[in-house]
This record gives C-alpha cells, structure tokens and sequence, in this order.
C-alpha cells in the first residue's frame, strides 16, 4: 500500500494529473478553512494547524487503503450543533458507515430509505449555515453575502444545463452534443450557459473573492478591493477560477496561463479603476451603513 502511494506520487503520472491536483487540493484547504471560520462564528473556535493536519493525514491514510476521496471537515456546524450533536457523533457516524461497509447492508438502507428522505437534512444545513452567513456578518455587508452565494447558484445552474443536456441525448439515442455548437444554440435561447460554465470552474474561490471585493467597497477600503480584483486576475490568468473547456459529455476545468485570459482583463480593469476611484471622487460618510 505504502509503496504504492509512494510510486503514485513519484511516477510518470503524478505530474500529468498535477493540474488536477493543485486545484481539487486548494479547493479543499479553502472550503475546510471556510467551515472554521463557520464554526468560530458559531462560538467554536477550533485551532487551523490540528484541524487541517487531521484533514492531510486521514486523507494520507485513507489513501493507503485504496480510497479516492479525500477527508474533509463538517460543513454545517452550526446545524449539526443546533440538532445536538457533539464529539460523539463522528465517532457513531464513523463506526456506523464501517458496519455498514463490512456487512453490505448499505444497499438494503439505500433499498429501505429513499434518497430524498436522506437529502431532507442536506436542505437542513443549507438552510442553517445560509443563514449564518447573513446573521453572522454586519448588516451592512448583506450585499456581500449575496455576491458571494451567485458563484454558487450559477453552478448549480451550469450543472441542471449538463444534466438536461445528457438526459436528452439519452433518450433521442444520438451521442452527445458537447462543444460549441452547443454553446451557439443555448444563446440562441438566450441561456448564456458560457458564464454559468465560467463560474462552476473554481467558483468557491470566486465568491470569496467577489464578497471580499464587495466588502472593501462597501467599508470604502479601494485598495482592498483592488488587492482582491487583482488576485482574481491571477487566480483566472491561471485557470484556477473560470478556467472551463468543452469536454465529450461535459465542462471540464482548464487550468493554464491564459485559457480565461478575457475574465483576468475584467478582474484587472476592475482592480485599476478601483485605485482610481479615491482620486475622482469622494466618500460621502454622513450615509450610514
């Protein structure tokens, strides 16, 4: 196992997939770092260092093991906490899917239990920690908030027009349209699915982005917001955020210098006119937030 993990990370293949890697890999620092910060708002201040090292070592372990998906932690405190739930529920969740694993009961549960009674607490926690992000932060960056939840919504927009997509080729029997015809005939339709597919690739890096740009403007801070739009210049001029290709049956991250080169100008031209801004105008301060 160990020699084989070993091989993995020194072989031919290790750098061929390290565009898939570094962003799944950053992805997931950001978003374990996202539900600390969830957890801290809720009045459990867990230290970052202990926390994402469980988070590399379980993923470690777990791969010795043969397993392909990386450990994570919780999102949802605050709606885990509000249902009761302390320390021992991971150890009894743990245990549970173990047992469930070692005595193929899962498919008689997933025979028994409909997926949507399962999905019900999903809806739960999105509910909860959507309102946190509101309840949690000053009122006056409300606007914030909602930037930062469209990156989110248009992925979820950009998945349902895949997922149509697929559908219908499957039941016309002809093989999949994928490419830029598609593109073409969607806009037709005036479904500008082009920047739904934009801002699925990388999107939890982009709603941090455009909420921290949000809120510099809103605190009148334009040189935050500058320092923001241009590190959302870099992360695109990448391909780590917006960075999207056609693939067989779907949209595929792409990650390269210049493959969202036009979305990185936005981010610039954005970042320069927010340097500009204090020159040309001023800050009317007597308005409250």
């Amino acid at each position: 196992m160990i020699g084989e993990l070993v091989d993995a990370l020194t072989g031919p293949y290790f750098m061929t997939y390290l565009s898939v890697i570094v962003p799944m890999g950053l992805f997931n620092l950001i978003g374990s770092l996202q539900n600390l910060e969830s957890a801290a708002a809720a009045g459990d201040d867990y230290p970052t260092a202990p926390s994402l090292a469980a988070n590399g070592i379980g993923t470690l372990v777990g791969a010795l093991f043969g397993s392909t998906f990386p450990t994570t932690i919780y999102i949802g405190h605050p709606g885990w906490k509000a249902l009761g739930a302390r320390i021992g529920y991971s150890w009894l969740d743990g245990i549970f899917v173990t047992l469930l694993c070692m005595t193929g009961t899962l498919g008689w549960i997933a025979w028994a239990v409909p997926i949507e009674a399962g999905m019900a607490i999903v809806l739960w926690i999105g509910i909860v920690i959507t309102a946190q992000a509101f309840q949690a932060t000053p009122r006056a960056h409300a606007p914030a908030v909602v930037v930062g939840i469209l990156p989110g919504v248009a992925a979820w927009g950009a998945m349902m027009i895949k997922a149509g997509v697929r559908a219908s080729t499957e039941v016309s029997g002809t093989p999949p349209v994928f490419g830029e015809a598609l593109g073409v005939a969607l806009t037709r339709s005036d479904v500008y699915a082009a920047g739904a597919f934009s801002l699925e690739q990388g999107f939890i890096l982009t709603a941090m982005v455009l909420a921290a740009t949000v809120v510099a403007m809103i605190e009148g801070q334009f040189r935050r917001a500058s320092a923001w739009l241009f590190a959302g210049a870099a992360l695109s001029a990448v391909g780590l955020m917006h960075g999207w290709a056609w693939g067989v049956a779907d949209t595929t991250m792409a990650v390269g210098f210049g493959v969202a080169g036009e979305t990185a100008v936005a981010y610039a031209v954005g970042g320069v006119f927010c340097l500009l801004a204090p020159l040309v105008g001023r800050r009317d301060t007597s308005v409250g937030h």
